[in-house]
């Protein structure tokens, strides 16, 4: 039984280690504080009463990124559509960063 729950928890724990983090959202003033290098630009679309920032997050959930920011919010009545442009961005670690990272192991 220890045998069977050691490698449930084995198992369990190595999924968990691959699994990524959808984007964040940041404002597009941070981008002058960092390292940042932007990956792509996607339109995302819904319905026109849909929050903005929920259909945003929900548009970036699978890319491979670290960041987004809201580029325009374009609404169209007449299809009641709401378009969100969004510009992908991933973050690349100063010396100091990759120097603690070093430490850290």
């Amino acid at each position: 039984m220890k045998k069977i729950l050691s490698m449930s928890m084995l198992f369990a724990s190595i999924l968990s280690f691959n699994a990524f983090a959808a984007p964040e959202l940041i404002a597009k003033s941070t981008l002058d504080f960092g390292d940042f290098e932007k990956t792509a630009n996607i339109e995302i679309q819904g319905n026109i009463q849909e929050d903005v920032l929920r259909l945003a997050e929900r548009g970036v959930q699978d890319q491979d990124a670290d960041y987004f920011v809201i580029e325009h919010i374009n609404e169209d009545t007449q299809e009641e559509v709401l378009v969100v442009s969004v510009s992908l961005y991933r973050e690349h670690a100063t010396d100091n960063q990759q120097m603690v990272e070093d430490r850290l192991g």
